[in-house]
């Protein structure tokens, strides 16, 4: 099993000419093929930089940059990942800088993380800073964030009020 996936060209031939438009472009929907695969076996040292869409079940101490990355639950990186959509299962030490972040009930992140639209599903562990700039606070909702213990009391509240 090859670790990277050699991208084919298409010669043209005469009446087979291929305009730029036509060419094949780099995969970025969740729902394309996966391009590369780092077995969780594998253990990498060094920056890997990536086109299309990898799964990572092994081991990476180094920098990413890429388009779309899933790490499965057995995956481990230290350093720090730059890409368009990051879909967490594992376990990252280091800075995460993306479009789009899904951190799974699985997953563990230590460091500072930067994304558009953040989804963090129960269970998920994050630990640093988070910045995420998805939505302008409405005026209505213009306070200091709160912490979950906060936001649990201020929903309890909420609801007893209601009674």
């Amino acid at each position: 099993m090859a670790l990277f996936k050699k991208e084919e060209k298409i010669e043209p031939t005469i009446g087979n000419e291929i305009s730029a438009s036509q060419e094949r472009r780099p995969v970025k929907n969740e729902k394309d093929p996966i391009a590369s695969v780092l077995a969780k076996e594998m253990v990498i040292t060094g920056e890997i930089s990536f086109k299309g869409k990898a799964r990572f079940d092994g081991t990476v101490e180094g920098d990413i940059s890429g388009e779309y990355l899933i790490l499965s639950d057995t995956a481990q990186v230290t350093g720090n990942i730059t890409v368009t959509t990051l879909v967490c299962h594992g376990r990252v030490e280091g800075n995460v800088i993306a479009e789009v972040v899904t951190a799974h009930a699985t997953s563990e992140i230590h460091g500072i993380l930067k994304s558009q639209n953040l989804t963090v599903e129960s269970g998920a562990s994050l630990e640093g800073e988070i910045h995420s700039s998805a939505r302008k606070q409405s005026a209505n909702n213009s306070q200091s964030p709160k912490t979950s213990g906060e936001a649990n009391q201020a929903a309890d509240k909420k609801n007893s009020e209601k009674k």
